[in-house]
């Protein structure tokens, strides 16, 4: 593994070293610059962390010595890459555009790493994968354990996130894979659909609702409803639903986990609406009770799916998984 680190370090001072920007100093002519490697990795240091001091720490260097580097990329572009004079360190434009384009090269050097690692046998490598709550606990470890045990070389790293959150990661090539809701995907996402969701209603077991076979979103204006926050895909269909049937739901509680919100649910506080695969074990032990919702049956059924960059390299081990996730595919 060391001689592709020692390649990919060699590629990252060439082509930091190698980037030419233009830009005009108000003049009809474009001004021709090389950043160098220092510079450019304590920009790219102190915007992820907002902070010079906590850039120093990551760069195991002095604060002065990523100022004074930072100080002289300013200076080689002729403008402010920071804003110093908030409460808060904050990207200028200039610093946006920069960044933008230093963070793409990043993504293209691990791409570059990862083909030269894929030169080998599919015995070792890493894959970053991000996915939701309900998704990393009731569909995920079947997958994995299996992959797992036929590629113990493997490092997989599970982030978790929102389906909304897991598209912007995908976006921003900080994940190999993601596994999201296919209904709001971005411009330049590959998608394979993997499954069906289906939500229900949820109440507490004596609720006057609970022993209904199904309800309109309408019976639910008088009841108290606890939530997903709006981060959230289903809960934005959720609220899409509720507009074309002008719906006003009374929301109590907004929450960021299904967990969270069946614990509350179970103490009576009020009612929610989930995912049917991830209340299968309260079901069963009689702690909740499930109600179909009418509005849902009438639309086409909520896919997810595996999804990546459009035009990104997929490694070996990121192609395996695909096909691992097909195999699993309902």
């Amino acid at each position: 593994m060391g001689k592709y680190i020692l390649v990919k370090f060699i590629i990252l001072i060439y082509l930091i070293t190698c980037i030419n920007i233009y830009i005009k100093r108000g003049s009809n002519s474009p001004t021709h610059m090389h950043l160098s490697y220092d510079q450019t990795i304590a920009f790219q240091a102190v915007a992820k962390h907002g902070s010079f001091s906590k850039a120093a720490e990551a760069l195991f260097r002095s604060q002065s010595a990523v100022s004074i580097q930072v100080a002289k990329l300013e200076a080689t572009i002729g403008r402010p890459l920071f804003d110093r004079t908030t409460r808060y360190l904050a990207l200028t434009d200039a610093g946006q555009v920069l960044l933008k384009y230093v963070s793409e090269i990043e993504g293209l050097l691990q791409e570059a790493v990862q083909e030269l690692e894929d030169l080998d046998l599919l015995e070792r490598g890493r894959l970053v994968l991000c996915t939701s709550d309900t998704t990393g606990c009731y569909r995920l470890p079947a997958i994995l354990k299996p992959f797992q045990e036929r590629y113990p070389g493997i490092d997989i790293v599970v982030k978790n996130a929102t389906s909304l959150r897991t598209i912007q990661a995908v976006v921003n090539n900080e994940v190999d894979l993601g596994i999201a809701t296919l209904a709001y995907l971005a411009p330049g996402i590959e998608s394979i659909p993997l499954f069906s969701r289906d939500d229900v209603l949820i109440t507490h077991p004596d609720h006057p609702l609970a022993h209904r076979r199904t309800i309109h979103l309408k019976d639910l204006e008088r009841y108290p409803l606890i939530l997903l926050d709006q981060h959230c895909a289903s809960r934005r269909l959720i609220d899409d639903l509720c507009e074309k049937a002008r719906v006003t739901l009374d929301i109590k509680m907004e929450l960021s986990s299904i967990e969270v919100i069946k614990r509350f649910v179970r103490i009576d506080a009020g009612l929610s609406i989930v995912p049917s695969i991830a209340i299968s074990e309260e079901i069963e032990n009689g702690v909740l009770a499930q109600v179909k919702i009418s509005d849902f049956q009438g639309r086409p059924r909520q896919k997810m799916g595996a999804i990546y960059k459009k035009g990104r390299y997929l490694s070996r081990s990121a192609q395996s998984f695909l096909e691992a996730m097909r195999g699993k595919a309902l």
